[in-house]
């Protein structure tokens, strides 16, 4: 199970607006008739519960999203950029660089927009008013966003099987599901969490046989830090226990020790105690020894074959029970407190908007306005009248402000993106 990817997803960038004018025979100075530029294409994150793994992005890591085409003359929008759907499975996390939480996609054809495609530039029609009938300014179409993001995969399941190795994890998940995970007797001999679904006197849910837990799981000793954290999103545990072992207890309790050090509160998950391998001989002689042992501890305990299915209708009757059980709990923290506490937030990027700034460089002016920067590209400085048509957007939307509180004076240098001038 691949379980843990670096990708790259990058948004489209936007067109340009047009700078166009009215060619009409009869119509002289017929106006402005620049139509806009096309949004870029996002690049959208969906859960499908189709998907299983994070294989497929061993072969394809990087989504790109299209671009939006540029305005046309007769007021023609280009057409926006082809959105990217990149599918996950259920239970698949994003986080960006630095580690933070981006989206949890907890639930079936549940989509998030990763990255925004650019905004499409006005074309010269939107900058038309009753003082500047004939503008000859448009916007360039924003930049898409390339962002480096690492997808992780914990599994969404109900009742995760946890235990030592060799302990029968596998061969009851395969007697309770159609599931068939590779069973030998020998220990490790499953290698990653194996899903299966359950059909219990008409009650459907999804179990996951994690494997075994040794020693020092929790501090990532073999993969245990992989396995605990598929334990992380069950309800109900049944903490198996091989009864034919050498000490049944201590490996009861190690497994233990492991849930509880690791971070998560594992050790607080509702635990079905079964201990198995009925079906040999020397148990059936020590059963009653082991269950007298183990009983001191609380938890619900059975008896059972996962090769014969003895005992497993009683125990699967009493994980039913613990999962609804969970569910009045649920439901009961979510009237106390108004949240769904089982579910990480879903985080949406905010809205891009144009925020106007100034500050000074190295004896430079230096604005940071977003929409004045896009004009900027998209004029031509031989044009006098395109020059005076910026300059009296910049004093509309706050730049020239800004740059008085700023101290500016005649002469100073001020930069816009790409471009520079002297102020005067």
């Amino acid at each position: 199970m691949i379980d843990s990817v670096l990708i790259i997803i990058k948004s489209g960038n936007g067109g340009n607006g047009a700078i166009s004018g009215r060619h009409e025979k009869f119509i002289p100075r017929g106006g402005p008739d620049g139509g806009d530029g096309g949004d870029g294409g996002d690049v959208v994150l969906k859960a499908d519960e189709n998907e299983s793994t994070l294989l497929n992005f061993r072969m394809k890591r990087v989504f790109e999203a299209g671009s939006g085409s540029n305005g046309q003359s007769k007021k023609k929008d280009g057409s926006n950029g082809k959105d990217v759907v990149v599918r996950v499975p259920i239970g698949t996390q994003m986080f960006d660089d630095d580690g933070n939480l981006l989206v949890d996609m907890v639930e079936n054809n549940q989509e998030f927009v990763a990255v925004q495609g650019g905004r499409g530039g006005y074309g010269n029609v939107k900058f038309s008013s009753s003082t500047n009938q004939y503008p000859v300014i448009a916007q360039a179409g924003e930049e898409g966003e390339e962002k480096t993001v690492r997808l992780e995969l914990k599994l969404l399941a109900d009742v995760g099987i946890v235990g030592m190795p060799n302990a029968g994890k596998s061969s009851l998940l395969t007697f309770c599901t159609a599931a068939r995970p590779k069973i030998a007797d020998y220990p490790f001999t499953t290698l990653e969490p194996v899903l299966g679904m359950v059909d219990h006197k008409g009650i459907d849910f999804v179990m996951v046989d994690i494997p075994g837990l040794i020693e020092g799981a929790h501090a990532g000793v073999g993969l245990g830090h992989e396995f605990l954290k598929h334990v992380d999103r069950t309800k109900v545990l049944i903490h198996m226990v091989d009864g034919s072992g050498e000490d049944p207890r201590k490996a009861f309790d190690q497994v233990n020790e492991e849930l509880e050090l690791y971070e998560g509160n594992l050790e607080q998950k509702t635990q079905i105690l079964v201990l198995n391998k009925s079906d040999l001989e020397d148990f059936r002689v020590l059963a009653e020894d082991v269950r007298d042992s183990m009983g001191e501890t609380g938890w619900r305990f059975h008896i059972i074959s996962a090769t014969t299915g003895e005992g497993v209708e009683e125990m699967m009757d009493e994980v039913i029970e613990a999962l609804e059980m969970d569910k009045v709990n649920h439901k009961q923290k979510e009237l106390e407190h108004g949240v769904n506490n089982d579910i990480l937030p879903v985080l949406h990027p905010e809205p891009k908007r144009d925020r106007v700034s100034v500050h000074v460089e190295n004896d430079t002016f230096i604005v940071n306005a977003p929409g004045v920067e896009r004009i900027a590209k998209r004029i031509d400085y031989e044009d006098w009248a395109a020059r005076m048509q910026l300059y009296r957007h910049k004093k509309k939307v706050g730049v020239v402000r800004e740059l008085e509180e700023a101290g500016i004076k005649e002469g100073d240098t001020v930069r816009i993106g790409d471009v520079e001038w002297d102020w005067g």
